[in-house]
């Protein structure tokens, strides 16, 4: 499991102003996050060796879970 830095994590919090309810969510989305952050990583080395025509970033949803994601853009999951 890749892992973000104490420094990166509040950092994004105060840049997209998140709060969780307790210790337990805070752990869980920045778990989240941090998978996140590795796929960014990997896409943009693509990127940079000029694989792929776009740079890929954080934003709002990168403590967000794919089914939540899918949610908020109407896709259903599971019955």
């Amino acid at each position: 499991m890749t892992s973000v830095t104490d420094e990166e994590w509040i950092t994004y919090k105060e840049k997209f102003n998140k709060n969780y309810k307790d210790e337990a969510e805070d752990k869980m989305r920045r778990e989240t996050f941090a998978r996140a952050n590795q796929r960014i990583e990997e896409h943009n080395k693509k990127y940079e060796a000029g694989t792929v025509t776009y740079r890929m970033g954080h934003n709002n949803f990168s403590d967000h879970t794919e089914e939540e994601i899918s949610r908020s853009r109407g896709v259903r999951t599971g019955h």
